[in-house]
């Protein structure tokens, strides 16, 4: 007789549904010799989730059983969590007690199974620690893992029981965490702790940590093996389960087992065997992180065709090039997703192309307006953390300095039909103190009437557009030979683009001056896709442009209220930190020989900036809620006027030092 095993899952993400997918093409083609009597959903059909594709992907032999965990008792889900959960479990005892079957495999299942549910069956769950190491969710274990200077990491399939994480263990793989392409990262974390203590790291880096997310993907790329590898042990007889009232045997191979079998060799080879057949089927994803938000790549671009991905948004924010700042600004990441996907909309609406293809809540991807009917009036914790948005992917091949020069000519020959074009065109209304092409005119080159340029933002006479460097160590201005040169594009290409950039840039103006803001300059990035034009990246969000406040009191008329408010913080409270920043990227000058070294900037610094002071840090966020807010004409944040918050911040009148930014 067969194995027989079923599945518990709440399936509220595509993960689950992968996975069951992966088994089942296993079980297809016999590798896993096994049978699914069942797959039991704690999420209804109609509920958010994926529960609905189970029945897309199952045979006949499969019942698909659906217990919504949502509607079982959910008043008494909040007053006694541990009755709730003994109840439940209880039903789904009931509805599986005529299936025959050895175990049940656990897969996203997001609620503690009951103790009489432990006891009763074989319950398999993944936890991603080897054996003796630390419990709790991923994020836990990994950070616990760079606090111990771990020389491995690795995941096991357990036994869950009553205990949390602590069953035994069926097999598990470790591997190395302290050398190769861990190394730097573990030299950059070292140098952040003799800055910082380990718990602001691991408060203001908590998702983002470069260290921790190569562990984490690491650890990813082999627990799907593991979990084939395992399955298919069990199923051919090679690991036996021996129920013995509330204890359990794990026999391997005929030999009694107390810390579970390793299957770090075998997992490595099925984990080859997968992803080759993942990029054989263009399937394999790939997770690229940046200083505020993440790419995900479910479908790789190709010669001929772009691909398809998702941005997953932070709360972290970057000044001066810097990356990750010490804190999080809660809810930021939010509010960058909803104003792009705005503003994305407004541009496709007027006839311009971009990367845009929808919000991602809840794995569904859905234009603005259904998201504004899909999320309540103010954001939740739950929707900020599944806001996502899914785009159009485009090549990105590294850009190589090769000792004399960055090789622009190796990029677009290696980048295909559909790649990112190496420029940021920037657009701009008028020159705000700190606004780098101060530094390059004279106000009368640019028809202003000024000797100087005063202490105030400057109205231009007409909308300016300037075209800068996207790839290289720190962004530079060029003008429109090099910028022939670098982006692959004609003349007639160029000059579209700047004309889009204009065209997108009194867009969003004229959005915010409809609504009290005005917008001083902005960014925009361009993908070309077969020879068409889109703009990507995110779009008129308070990173990317910077708005003023207008109609306000004074002070507070025509305060700037973008990330122009930190870097002035900075500016004015952290001044040596800048200063050394400024330092450190001017080392190199202009001499094309060492432009390279620019790359290097970070480690002239002997500084790292300093935390914000919880009120300001808690004040900025605010506003980047209230921008939102007032831009969507929707009270989508929780926040007050940006009047109150400017003046509880207690001064934003510019700094007399300028600084680069756009």
């Amino acid at each position: 007789m067969s194995y027989r095993f079923g599945i518990f899952g709440s399936f509220g993400g595509k993960s689950g549904i992968k996975l069951v997918e992966k088994i089942l093409a296993q079980i297809q083609s016999k590798e896993i010799e096994a049978e699914i009597p069942f797959i039991l959903s704690s999420r209804a059909i109609d509920e958010e989730g994926n529960a609905g594709r189970l029945h897309e992907l199952v045979t006949p032999e499969t019942d698909i059983i659906i217990h919504s965990a949502r509607r079982s008792r959910p008043w008494l889900f909040k007053k006694d969590r541990a009755r709730w959960r003994e109840l439940y479990h209880r039903e789904v005892m009931t509805l599986i007690s005529g299936y025959t079957f050895d175990s049940i495999l656990l897969i996203g299942y997001m609620f503690f199974v009951s103790d009489e549910l432990c006891r009763r069956y074989n319950l398999l769950n993944l936890h991603p620690a080897p054996p003796g190491g630390p419990k709790g969710s991923w994020q836990e274990v990994v950070w616990q893992l760079i606090a111990e200077n771990a020389q491995q990491a690795g995941a096991q399939i357990h036994l869950a029981t009553p205990e949390w994480d602590a069953g035994p263990t069926l097999s598990y793989f470790t591997i190395p965490i302290y050398q190769d392409e861990f190394a730097p990262l573990w030299e950059d974390m070292h140098r952040k702790l003799r800055k910082h203590s380990f718990a602001e790291i691991k408060q203001a880096e908590y998702t983002t940590n470069p260290l921790a997310c190569k562990i984490r993907e690491a650890e990813v790329k082999l627990e799907l093996p593991l979990l084939l590898e395992t399955l298919r042990c069990l199923a051919n007889g090679a690991f036996k389960i021996d129920r013995q009232g509330k204890t359990a045997r794990i026999t391997a191979f005929g030999k009694e087992r107390t810390i579970g079998y390793p299957l770090t060799d075998l997992v490595d080879l099925r984990s080859n065997d997968l992803r080759s057949n993942d990029r054989a089927a263009g399937k394999e994803e790939k997770t690229i992180i940046g200083s505020v938000k993440q790419l995900v790549i479910t479908q790789a671009p190709a010669e001929e065709r772009a691909g398809e991905g998702n941005f997953l948004f932070t709360d972290n924010y970057s000044i001066f090039d810097w990356g990750a700042m010490p804190d999080q600004l809660p809810e930021k990441g939010n509010v960058l997703a909803l104003m792009s996907a705005y503003n994305f909309e407004l541009l496709e609406r007027a006839g311009i192309a971009t990367h845009y293809r929808g919000l991602v809540i809840e794995d569904k991807i859905v234009n603005y307006d259904q998201a504004r009917n899909m999320l309540s009036q103010h954001t939740t914790e739950r929707a900020a953390q599944s806001l996502g948005m899914a785009i159009t992917v485009v090549s990105k091949p590294p850009l190589v300095w090769t000792g004399t020069e960055y090789d622009y000519h190796r990029y677009l020959a290696a980048a295909g039909a559909n790649y990112l074009i190496p420029l940021e065109i920037v657009y701009r209304f008028s020159v705000p103190v700190g606004a780098s092409l101060r530094m390059r005119y004279d106000p009368r080159e640019l028809g202003l009437n000024y000797s100087g340029w005063p202490n105030e933002s400057v109205a231009l006479p007409q909308p300016r557009v300037e075209l800068f460097t996207k790839l290289e160590g720190i962004d530079r201005f060029v003008d429109r030979a090099e910028a022939l040169r670098i982006s692959g594009l004609g003349e007639s290409a160029l000059a579209r683009m700047e004309e889009i950039t204009l065209a997108a840039g009194k867009l969003l103006a004229a959005q915010a001056e409809a609504q009290g803001l005005t917008i001083a300059d902005g960014k925009l990035e361009f993908a070309s896709c077969n020879g068409r034009l889109i703009v990507c990246d995110l779009l008129g969000t308070p990173d990317e442009n910077r708005f003023h406040f207008k109609g306000g009191t004074e002070p507070w008329n025509d305060a700037p209220v973008s990330k122009e408010l930190l870097r002035q913080h900075y500016v004015q409270h952290d001044p040596l930190w800048v200063e050394e920043v400024k330092r450190a990227k001017n080392a190199w000058g202009n001499r094309p020989e060492e432009r390279h070294r620019a790359l290097e900037w970070q480690q002239r610094c002997s500084r790292a900036p300093a935390p914000l002071p919880s009120r300001l840090r808690a004040l900025y966020a605010e506003v980047y809620r209230a921008v939102a807010n007032r831009y969507l004409d929707r009270q989508w944040f929780s926040a007050r006027s940006l009047t109150e918050l400017l003046a509880a911040i207690g001064g934003t009148e510019p700094s007399n030092k300028e600084e680069e930014s756009l």
